[in-house]
């Protein structure tokens, strides 16, 4: 009980610290929540991060001298990004590349992963053996993984000294901490505080239409969804099934079924290998998802969604996401976090007032996450000839307010407009470079952050439940290293990206039989020696947090 009180009270200082908030969906694009942000004093005042444990396993760029590092050679930097290319990133790049070619003679190629295929290709380029910089990570999307492959270049207190010392000076001594895998440090988390919640966007005109008065809970989705099915028969109600989404209702009824009951489930370790622990067990028994309660009552009511028909037939193929097919006119309900809601709230209801699109809290009652650092971050590749350049570029992405406002927000006069100091107007043409929809929260920084100005009628209030009630889980810093367990976890995500992604959408005719079924792959991949593995590390853990 001591340790769970004082984890509470440290959780209790760190919410009372926010000064921006934000968050990452179950895969974790940011949110912000916070809509007056002050700049954050606490990255000005914190000591630098305490020296790395190990020293870099790369030599410092040739020509180093006193006078600060050689950049006499000129480098084009690949950088990796998750998600769609927006239509004018190259002319956003291109300021960013005039301010980086000036400051350290260096410029960045940035490439895309769309989010339909991610998963599959953000190990593939590791072993591909093509020559690439800079790439996104975080807790959800490979860090771990890569880090203890050796496929991120150590970044240690003196390279950070030398070739970030914007970053060394402002990076919150927390974050680096969390960022650390076996005492060395492989990315530069995000320089922000940020909170994962969840919004419906709706079809007010429809709402009206049906007399549905609010859309803010399972139960209120299904009764409107049901109104679309039975009234609306060009649109689909909810179009989810990119491999974005595929999880999104399934993790809503989820986290809502086990924030109610009386173990307190939560995820733990690698997303793909389905692990779970009750945060009351201070045991640490990690089990399959599928072996939970709450999981097939859950696998039941989404067939149940399924079979009325409230996403497409077609959504195990679909490589449109939801909110894409909402803004489309396609669909007339969008899952999807608050900072996605208002990025793209102006613009329809500039191009679609007659929706009258209206915006509901899709928490249903559970506290959003307060996450780590490591929810969004940026690594360097083990193997790019240009490591130091590369983390000059990072630090400039980082800290350097123009280049910063420029990758969260687009070109100013063009994409948005200042308003005050901490906050934004969006202008027509965001919609080619739509607010902090660039895969930029790797780079987010409280001291540069703003938030749109005006945008969601009653957002405010939804931030101050939110703000509130925000929480972190007990094994919110708690990092996996799957060293021995690698091939165990290879095999565990082939079966998690097809059985288990299935029955996420309901795609069963027999809950009970499929997850018996795919709890049978998931033991013949090894996951029993995954979860004990897990366990083990678990108990570890939690003896010093």
């Amino acid at each position: 009980m001591r340790k769970r009180t004082r984890i509470t009270g440290l959780l209790m200082a760190l919410l009372l610290g926010i000064s921006t908030l934000g968050g990452c969906g179950s895969k974790p694009e940011p949110t912000d929540v916070s809509d007056t942000p002050e700049t954050s004093s606490t990255s000005q005042e914190s000591e630098p991060v305490q020296e790395s444990e190990s020293d870099s396993e790369s030599e410092p760029e040739s020509g180093t001298e006193a006078a600060g590092p050689d950049i006499s050679e000129e480098v084009t930097l690949t950088m990796y990004l998750i998600g769609d290319r927006p239509v004018d990133n190259d002319e956003v790049f291109a300021k960013i590349n005039e301010k980086l070619k000036a400051e350290i003679n260096a410029t960045i190629d940035v490439k895309f992963m769309s989010w339909s295929e991610y998963e599959q290709k953000y190990p593939l380029i590791f072993a591909s053996g093509e020559d690439w910089d800079i790439i996104y990570t975080a807790d959800w999307c490979f860090y771990n993984a890569q880090a203890t492959k050796q496929g991120f270049w150590e970044i240690t207190q003196e390279a950070l000294d030398t070739y970030a010392p914007m970053t060394a000076q402002t990076i919150y001594p927390e974050a680096w901490e969390q960022a650390k895998v076996n005492g060395q440090v492989f990315m530069l988390p995000m320089n922000y505080k940020e909170i994962t919640s969840y919004v419906y966007m709706v079809r007010g005109d429809l709402m009206d239409k049906y007399e549905i008065q609010s859309v803010a809970s399972l139960d209120e989705a299904e009764a409107y969804m049901d109104a679309i099915v039975a009234n609306e028969p060009t649109l689909i109600p909810l179009d989810v099934g990119s491999d974005y989404d595929k999880l999104f209702v399934f993790d809503r009824m989820w986290e809502k079924a086990n924030w109610e009951s009386e173990e307190k489930v939560a995820g733990i370790g690698n997303w793909q290998a389905i692990g779970s622990v009750s945060e009351l067990d201070d045991n640490a028994e990690v089990k399959g998802n599928y072996d939970q309660a709450q999981f097939q009552p859950i696998i039941e009511r989404l067939k149940d969604w399924r079979d009325r028909g409230f996403w497409s037939k077609n959504a195990v193929v679909n490589t449109q996401n939801n909110t894409e097919s909402f803004q489309a006119g396609k669909s007339a309900l969008a899952l999807c976090n608050a900072n996605t809601a208002k990025s793209i709230y102006a613009q329809m209801a500039t191009e679609h007032p007659e929706w009258d699109v209206r915006v509901f809290d899709a928490q249903d009652g559970v506290p959003p996450v307060l996450n780590s650092y490591l929810a969004n971050g940026m690594s360097i590749f083990s193997k790019s000839k240009h490591p130091e350049r590369a983390l000059m570029a990072l630090d400039y992405l980082r800290n350097d307010a123009e280049v910063n406002s420029l990758f969260c927000y687009g070109i100013e006069g063009k994409h948005w407009q200042a308003s005050g100091e901490n906050a934004l107007v969006s202008l027509p043409d965001s919609s080619n470079y739509a607010y902090d929809g660039n895969c930029n929260w790797g780079v987010r920084n409280d001291a540069n952050w703003r938030v749109v100005e005006g945008g969601i009628p009653g957002l405010e209030e939804l931030n101050a439940v939110w703000k509130e009630n925000a929480r972190s889980r007990r094994y919110q810093t708690f990092v996996f290293d799957d060293t021995n367990v690698k091939n165990e976890i290879a095999a565990m995500t082939e079966i998690f990206n097809s059985d288990y992604k299935l029955l996420g959408l309901g795609f069963t005719d027999d809950p009970a039989g499929d997850i018996a079924k795919l709890k049978d792959r998931m033991t013949a991949a090894g996951a029993d020696t995954v979860y004990a593995e897990m366990q083990k590390q678990a108990q570890e853990f939690l003896k010093t947090n």
